[in-house]
């Protein structure tokens, strides 16, 4: 198949090439001749970019990653991709103990079929690339939507037995930087994961150190920590001095678009969208539940009963879209949503970047980002 005349995002930027996919993968992007038989897709007018990278959702279409069957996860998986994600990180949520364990080893078996699906070139939803464990070593004080009762302080024992029934898979560990032993904590798990700072009311000076130990992600920027204070800058402005990825919620509801285009206008090599949704991303409005706490939806607006914003319930690439509506430029919105969250997460070498040899993962969009078309392994999914 040879997609052409598209405008194909390579390198940060958009630029008016063609690209060939064979069994599956890129095998050509540059000003290329279609072959004899060859199936051309006309993109003339379009834009062309990778599947999007979703390093942070709890839930879709009714159900829960923390809580899913094994069943539930391929239904939410195919709904990712028909969404533009075509890589996904499967957030977990602070629960009760049993239950995350559970919920980790259905993630592995669902990732395991998974694999078995790839190889056989049948694979019809996002990639689980691994899991995002935000929860339970979280501040009491900046706890959000998790339930307090089933916070913990850092543990080890309980980080490598959940990462063991995951088969390895946690790649993203949220983690309180003020909670007692964090800085240890950091330095010995940043070598294999990356350690995000989340749910915390930590200084600048910590969150420093934290970074200095190892730390190099912020999740949901705004939401869940202290603000920017011009004498107390706290997590927010350690986000603008140091090396660290920040994750963002571009629904308009959680962060004000000017302060999303302040963040662009400042740091956008930083930025990473993320949809945090919950299980009402695909449905109506109604009564759901996050964490095993009651979630109340109006206007697409989540909420806990006592006004707490509980997750989002829209799709990455909605947030995307609505970034560049916002005022964000297109391709940082695009970079954001693509290479940012695989690089922040260690896995920019599967996912995140159209480069011959890699699986073809892309999507298809108008000038506007409406999609068009989404295209899993080369096959259309969406």
């Amino acid at each position: 198949m040879l997609i052409c005349n598209g405008d194909i995002f390579v390198d940060g930027a958009f630029q008016k090439l063609d690209m060939r996919v064979e069994d599956g993968r890129i095998t050509g992007i540059g000003r290329l001749v279609p072959a004899a038989g060859e199936e051309v897709v006309d993109a003339a007018g379009d834009l062309v970019i990778p599947g999007l990278v979703e390093i942070h959702s709890h839930a879709c279409i009714g159900h829960d990653f923390a809580n899913a069957e094994e069943a539930d996860i391929h239904s939410m998986c195919e709904w990712y991709a028909k969404n533009g994600v075509t890589t996904v990180l499967a957030t977990t949520m602070t629960n009760e103990y049993g239950v995350y364990k559970r919920g980790v080893k259905a993630i592995k078996a669902a990732a395991d079929a998974q694999r078995l699906s790839a190889d056989a070139g049948q694979l019809s939803e996002a990639r689980i690339a691994g899991i995002n464990m935000e929860g339970p070593f979280l501040g009491l004080d900046k706890k959000g939507a998790h339930d307090p009762q089933y916070l913990m302080p850092l543990s080890e024992d309980v980080l490598e037995e959940l990462d063991e029934l995951s088969g390895g898979r946690i790649r993203l560990v949220d983690l309180d930087p003020t909670l007692d032993g964090a800085i240890p904590f950091i330095e010995k798990y940043s070598k294999t994961k990356t350690i995000s700072l989340a749910h915390t009311s930590c200084t600048y000076e910590l969150a420093k150190e934290a970074v200095k130990a190892g730390a190099n992600h912020v999740t949901h920027l705004f939401n869940a920590m202290d603000g920017l204070h011009h004498r107390k800058p706290g997590l927010i402005g350690a986000v603008m001095d140091e090396n660290m990825y920040a994750e963002i919620i571009c629904d308009g509801v959680h962060v004000h678009p000017a302060v999303i285009r302040l963040m662009f206008a400042a740091v956008p090599e930083k930025m990473v969208l993320i949809s945090d949704s919950m299980s009402a991303a695909g449905l109506s409005d109604g009564e759901y539940e996050l964490g095993g706490l009651k979630v109340y939806v109006k206007d697409g607006k989540a909420t806990l009963a006592d006004g707490t914003i509980a997750g989002s319930t829209i799709a990455l690439w909605d947030g995307m879209q609505r970034a560049v509506q916002f005022g964000v430029k297109l391709e940082d919105a695009v970079k954001a949503a693509t290479e940012n969250p695989a690089k922040s997460v260690r896995i920019e070498s599967e996912a995140g970047y159209l480069i011959p040899g890699r699986e073809a993962d892309f999507c298809i969009a108008d000038r506007e980002l409406n999609r068009k078309a989404v295209y899993l392994g080369g096959k259309l999914v969406g």
